[in-house]
């Protein structure tokens, strides 16, 4: 099985979100209609052509999350240990104040970007403690799980091969929404590509 440890915000924060999210995947799918539409200047100047939009895939809102611990797969006969030790430490976390908050790009460099994500603003100390008591836990369950930094965000949209962001990045840059309390995790199951793609499998509160 295909896991990970997330944080779901609440229904008045992906409104919010969706508003900004949806602003920019209209334009983006705007701009991809008249760039497949235009026929002018097609032997002249590239450059004088309306830029056609980047057509990147955007994540549905029943996907929208924020990635605590990669747990990668999982065989189903330590899933039980692994539960048990993630609850254990879920448990001796406090709950946090967050919000969704401006935005990023993977990698770092906007022009040559995969991923287009909003960030998290609030206790962003207290949400690393976490994953990485987490992350502890799951290795003593037995698993290997990869090096990598905690960046907490939420994917809105990927591009294959990798495409110009910076202006996405810079218009998220007003996204601001309500706070609300982290009070739970939940591990979930990828069911990709199958839909819905994702299942919850336990849920966790925050000590």
């Amino acid at each position: 099985m295909r896991l990970f440890v997330a944080v779901y915000p609440p229904k008045e924060v992906l409104d919010e979100v969706a508003r900004a999210a949806g602003a920019l995947s209209a334009a983006d799918r705007l701009d991809v209609a008249r760039g497949a539409l235009d026929t002018s200047g097609r032997s002249g100047d590239p450059g004088g052509r309306p830029r056609p939009g980047l057509g990147l895939r955007w994540r549905d809102r029943a996907e929208w999350h924020f990635t605590v611990l990669f747990l990668g797969d999982v065989e189903e006969s330590g899933l039980a240990l692994l539960q048990e030790r993630l609850a254990a430490e879920t448990a001796r976390h406090e709950r946090m104040s967050a919000a969704v908050r401006g935005g990023g790009t993977f990698p770092g460099d906007s022009e040559q970007a995969s991923v287009l994500w909003a960030g998290l603003e609030g206790d962003v100390d207290g949400m690393t403690a976490l994953a990485a008591g987490l992350r502890k836990a799951a290795r003593k369950s037995g698993l290997r799980l990869d090096r990598r930094a905690f960046v907490p965000h939420l994917t809105l949209a990927s591009s294959s091969p990798p495409t110009d962001m910076a202006a996405l990045r810079y218009a998220l840059g007003g996204l601001a929404t309500p706070f609300w309390t982290v009070d739970a995790i939940h591990l979930v199951r990828s069911h990709h590509p199958a839909r819905p793609r994702y299942e919850t499998l336990a849920t966790w509160p925050l000590g």
